[in-house]
Formats: structure tokens, C-alpha cells, sequence
């Protein structure tokens, strides 16, 4: 957490354990991905983990276009 984090979220609770928990999410998920240990993803940076992930989207919905586009020419064949 820092001082640019706020104390509490929206509901009212503190943010700190909700920011943490969308971190560690964030290295295993690139972690997983990326096929490196949990460990080495925590020595990146917070703008490289966002731009990762980013990455990480972008192929997974490039992917998901192209298996789209198959499906839908072998169905209407």
C-alpha cells in the first residue's frame, strides 16, 4: 500500500488486504502465462506487471478471434 492507495474502498473496508490480493493474482496469472516462478515475477515492476497483463489480454483475445473465425468457416461448410 501507498500513501497514493486510499484507507478504505468503496464499501467501506479497508483497501490494503483487497490490493493484495488483486497482486497476487496479478504474478501468479503472469506467473502461469509466462511459464517463470511466482518469485522472479515479484522482482518486476508495478507499470511491467500492468503491461503484461495488458499483452496477456491482447493475445488471449487475438486467439479467441481466430478460433472464432475457424469455427464459424467449418460451420458453414
Amino acid at each position: 500500500m501507498t500513501f497514493f492507495d486510499p484507507p478504505l474502498n468503496s464499501k467501506g473496508q479497508p483497501y490494503g488486504p483487497e490490493r493484495y490480493k488483486e497482486i497476487v493474482k496479478e504474478r501468479y496469472l503472469i506467473s502461469k502465462n509466462i511459464n517463470t516462478s511466482y518469485n522472479e515475477v515479484g522482482k518486476i515492476t508495478p507499470l511491467e506487471r500492468e503491461y503484461i497483463i495488458e499483452f496477456l489480454v491482447d493475445e488471449i483475445k487475438q486467439s479467441k478471434k481466430l478460433a472464432d473465425e475457424r469455427n464459424k468457416q467449418l460451420n458453414s461448410k
